[in-house]
């Protein structure tokens, strides 16, 4: 097989790739009611729920380390699916909880994703000072976006349950 031909086979492959991944991708990642249970359950037993974003991202997690594009991808569009339920919620709060409360949630949501993403921009600039792949320093930076939107979004629900369900909230 010529260069030429291999690289043709290998462009061929991937794009099949990236098209069923992308077919793969119409349906939402994440199971927001889940991730909703887990937490009231997590809160309910006064135990952490950032575990519930370990279980929204295990379809991510079980791709293949042979195929670090689809995970990037899949990891990008968890990361927008977290990025929807915040501001889901937040607009929620801005409609039912007195605005000091809805206040007090944007300023919790906007610290706990700066802290997150400047700590997942460190990590990308140690990855390239070690020479790793610029593939998995994609993906690795990518998980930890899609990992910081989901526990704003989980702190979110456990510091400020929805005040029709929790007679003790605000």
């Amino acid at each position: 097989m010529t260069p030429y031909n291999a690289a043709r086979t290998a462009a061929q492959f991937l794009l099949a790739l990236s098209l069923s991944a992308t077919a793969a991708m119409a349906e939402p990642r994440i199971d927001i009611a889940a991730v909703d249970s887990c937490v009231a359950t997590a809160t309910d037993l006064g135990t952490s729920p950032n575990g519930c974003v370990d279980q929204a991202h295990a379809p991510c997690l079980r791709i293949p380390a042979e195929t670090p594009a689809v995970a990037t991808l899949c990891f990008e569009e968890t990361r927008a699916e977290w990025s929807e339920a915040i501001s889901a919620r937040m607009s929620d709060l801005s409609d039912r909880a007195p605005e000091r409360i809805s206040a007090l949630a944007g300023i919790e949501v906007k610290y706990d994703l700066l802290t997150a993403l400047v700590q997942c921009d460190r990590m990308e600039e140690l990855g390239r000072l070690r020479d790793i792949a610029s593939g998995d320093i994609l993906l690795q930076k990518t998980r930890c976006t899609a990992t910081a939107s989901g526990l704003a979004y989980v702190r979110l629900l456990w510091r400020l349950p929805d005040p029709d369900t929790d007679p003790t909230s605000p």
